[in-house]
This record gives C-alpha cells, sequence and structure tokens, in this order.
C-alpha cells in the first residue's frame, strides 16, 4: 500500500499543515487528510506543489511502500 510520508516531513521541515497550506494553495483540509493518509486520491497537480513547497528531490521522499 502506498502511503504519504507528509506527516513525517512536516515534523522534519519543522512544519505545519496549515503553513503548508498556506505556501501551496491547497486547501488546510486537504493537506489534513493527506498527512493523515485520510485521503482517498491526490491529485498530481497537489503533488507536484508539495514536493516544490518541501523542496523534495524524488517522489520517493514523498512516498512510502508497506506491504498488506
Amino acid at each position: 500500500m502506498l502511503k504519504l510520508r507528509l506527516d513525517e516531513l512536516l515534523f522534519e521541515k519543522r512544519m505545519n499543515a496549515n503553513q503548508l497550506s498556506e505556501m501551496t494553495g491547497i486547501r488546510y483540509a486537504t493537506i489534513d487528510d493527506m498527512k493523515k493518509n485520510k485521503a482517498k486520491q491526490w491529485s498530481v497537480e497537489n503533488l507536484n506543489k508539495i514536493m516544490q513547497a518541501l523542496e523534495l528531490q524524488s517522489v520517493h521522499e514523498l512516498f512510502e511502500y508497506t506491504k498488506e
């Protein structure tokens, strides 16, 4: 199962969901759902904005794969 590491990344960058929302223009509720891995789907546009805002170099930094 693919899982976003957004919660961990925000902690590492000393940021919160509200700050990321302001930086990206993505609704706070959407960021919060993504952070908690409650979102059913992720738009490529939002993922791109998050990667740019967090200055990530690879999608491997954003995702984690675990077997169910």
